[in-house]
């Protein structure tokens, strides 16, 4: 069958299958028109949110202050809610930044993982498992700094 007899179909108007093509086209695009924001965010978080769990290591903190200028946001595991309907969207250890030396103007040339130790716990504060939990509780146990490779090091 010629592409034209498909596209025009056989009288001259649009063929069933181009109807098909042109409301699965436009289903994508409102798909992704209408998807929130907040729904890509993989796991994003600002760095205000990671501060307090630093500060937990006296030494690390001043370690990490005085020496790298970190990046306003990094990556983290995010909860769905698929397993947790009350921590829906609370991301966890580790933690992952983009790094430079302090008063650098290049690059980031690091990734600073910061590690934790997570408990989930109940409405009485005891621990339990993520499915059941209904607040996060995290402890430093360290922090990593990884080398970005050269080819992906960004301003």
């Amino acid at each position: 069958m010629p592409l034209q007899q498909v596209v025009m179909g056989h009288r001259g108007r649009p063929s069933k299958y181009m109807l098909r093509c042109r409301s699965t086209h436009i289903l994508v695009v409102l798909l992704i028109a209408l998807t929130p924001f907040s729904s890509s965010a993989g796991g994003s978080f600002l760095i205000d949110r990671v501060l307090p769990l630093i500060q937990q290591n006296s030494d690390i903190y001043h370690f990490v202050d005085s020496t790298l200028d970190l990046d306003r946001g990094g990556w983290a595991t995010r909860i769905g809610s698929h397993v947790n309907e009350a921590l829906e969207g609370a991301r966890i250890a580790p933690y992952s930044i983009r790094a430079k030396p302090k008063g650098s103007s290049g690059p980031w040339i690091f990734y600073l993982i910061i590690e934790a130790d997570t408990d989930f716990l109940d409405a009485q504060g005891k621990s339990v498992s993520l499915g059941e939990g209904k607040t996060i509780k995290e402890t430093l146990t360290g922090i990593k700094l990884i080398s970005i490779p050269e080819p992906e090091r960004k301003y």
